[in-house]
Order: structure tokens, then C-alpha cells, then sequence
């Protein structure tokens, strides 16, 4: 399950430009109170209606830049988790306790298309949880597939500085931190079922993939 997130990405400032003559205000004091306020609230109104489609303008700008720049081959570098709890349910008990995940084996690679758009991902990582429970330390090692081989796949798009995926019947919302001509970060929240020494457990997470773009 994959959930939106505050983001890091910060959007460009535009300054706007009045391309209008701007022609003074004048009002007379043989007019009506009622019809200066009507002029004032004309006035305010075109301002602010000019000013809101020219941000309109400039998100619809940043995205298509976005969406330019993402399009490419991307190798991950680096991975980590923040957050991260294991919970575990037994017949009597159910404890959850802080786990810590870490990367290795990186040979693991997202392709995106432009036309049609589409999104694939390639390869594999080790993923290696450890963690304390009963004063006793445990260690576990995943493969990046168990979680995300089916969510980082199909149709995609940039809206706000998200990205957004969608293949048959799932549909998933994947932070961008951050996203460069060399350089993606990707922030996903994570609600995965595992098994923990043989017991049901239930992993919650948000898992940070750092890539490089990949280059012939």
C-alpha cells in the first residue's frame, strides 16, 4: 500500500509579469459608495482570476519538466528505511518492536518509457531487516521483489511532484524526494505480510531507493 507524503522537491518561483496597462483608480466623490466598492471588487477580482491561471500555468510547466526528465533507465545506488516496525501476531500475543532494513546486492533498475508511458522494473537487491525482540537479536533477508516487484510496474504520471502508477486493478502514489539528470529518490510507505521465524508478521515502513541514471 503505498500512501502520499509531504515532499522534499521544492517548486520553481515564477514571478508574474502584468502584460495589461494598468490604469489608475480614480475614484470620484460624486459617485456612490456602492458603485466605487463594485469597481474596487472588479479590479481585485481580474488581478487575482490572471494570477491563478498563471499558476495553473506554471504547475502544468513544472510537471511536463518533470515528466521529461524522468524518462530514462535508473540504477539504484542506495536503500534504507525509516519508521520501520515489524508486528507480530501469535495465538496469545502480538508485540511490535523497531526493525532497521539495509541494502545490498544492488542489481536493480527502473525503465521509464515515454510513448506509450510506461514504467518497468528490472533485476533485484537484498533486503536485510535485523532487529531485537525478547533481548534476543534476530536478522532477516528479503529480496527487494517481495515488496516491490508488482507496485513500481505500468502506467505512470507526475502530479504534484508524486508519481503515480496504475496497472489492471492497483493503483499506487510514489514520493519523488528528489530528481535530477543524474540523480532519483523515490520515498514509498510499505504495509507488507511477512514471515518472521514462522509467525505472521506485518511490516510497516517507509522505504527511501536512491538512483542513478544508467547511461550506455
Amino acid at each position: 500500500m503505498l500512501l502520499n507524503q509531504k515532499t522534499k522537491l521544492q517548486k520553481k518561483q515564477s514571478t508574474v509579469k502584468l502584460s495589461f496597462p494598468i490604469l489608475p483608480l480614480v475614484i470620484h466623490l460624486n459617485h456612490s459608495p456602492m458603485k466605487s466598492s463594485k469597481t474596487i471588487l472588479y479590479v481585485f477580482l481580474s488581478i487575482l482570476f490572471f494570477s491563478c491561471d498563471n499558476e495553473m500555468t506554471d504547475d502544468l510547466s513544472m510537471e511536463e519538466s518533470l515528466e521529461a526528465m524522468i524518462i530514462g533507465e535508473w540504477a539504484i545506488t542506495d536503500f534504507s528505511s525509516e519508521n520501520a516496525i515489524l508486528t507480530t501476531i501469535s495465538m496469545d500475543n502480538k508485540s511490535a518492536i523497531d526493525v532497521k532494513n539495509s541494502g545490498s546486492d544492488y542489481n536493480f533498475k527502473l525503465i521509464f518509457k515515454k510513448d506509450p508511458k510506461r514504467l518497468s522494473a528490472n533485476g533485484d537487491f537484498s533486503i536485510t531487516m535485523t532487529g531485537e525482540q525478547g533481548n534476543q537479536p534476530f536478522s532477516n533477508t528479503f529480496k527487494c521483489t517481495d515488496f516491490l516487484n508488482d507496485l513500481l510496474t505500468g502506467k505512470w504520471g507526475i502530479i504534484n511532484s508524486n508519481l503515480y502508477l496504475s496497472e489492471d486493478q492497483l493503483h499506487a502514489t510514489v514520493l519523488i524526494q528528489d530528481l535530477t539528470s543524474d540523480i532519483l529518490k523515490l520515498s514509498i510507505i510499505v504495509d507488507k505480510q511477512i514471515n518472521q521465524d514462522g509467525l505472521q508478521a506485518n511490516l510497516n515502513s517507509t522505504f527511501c531507493l536512491t538512483f542513478a541514471r544508467k547511461t550506455e
